[in-house]
């Protein structure tokens, strides 16, 4: 199963827009490794996603510090959380070869895009429209790749 970047998810801003592809492209590559049935490659991709994630969330934290995002703290703070859950995830992954764990991996890193997107960084985009750092987004234009 692999998972895409809907055109409703995508902010308007190309950093974050680019990161979260990004973060798509491994959550995908862990499916790969997941079909594969193969629990090491999928641990190493699992390293690859929390530096890719870290990163992201660092680049966007800077982003809505600079911008004077008023909740800056209490998305940082979910940034953290989210990191935390994405290392129990690739705890599954180092303990086991069963392919049943190694697809929850999958699913928790899907589950871990959308908490991302939908509840965390959907918040401040009317935020970073109003600053005029983005532009607004009609969901109805579709689109295949983030701007």
């Amino acid at each position: 199963m692999k998972i895409e970047l809907l055109q409703t998810f995508i902010t308007g801003h190309p950093m974050i827009d680019g990161e979260h592809a990004e973060i798509v492209d491994m959550i995908n590559a862990i499916s790969d490794s997941i079909a594969e049935e193969d629990a090491k490659q999928c641990a190493a991709k699992l390293d690859q996603f929390l530096v890719v994630c870290d990163n992201h969330f660092k680049s966007e934290e800077a982003l809505l510090a600079n911008a004077g995002y008023p909740d800056l703290k209490d998305h940082a703070a979910f940034h953290a959380e989210l990191l935390l859950k994405a290392k129990a995830v690739k705890a599954l992954c180092i303990k086991t070869d069963e392919p049943d764990r190694l697809k929850r991996c999958f699913d928790e890193m899907a589950t871990l895009l959308i908490e991302d997107v939908v509840r965390g960084d959907m918040q401040f985009v009317s935020f970073l429209e109003e600053k005029g750092l983005i532009r607004k987004i009609d969901p109805q234009v579709k689109s295949t790749t983030p701007n």
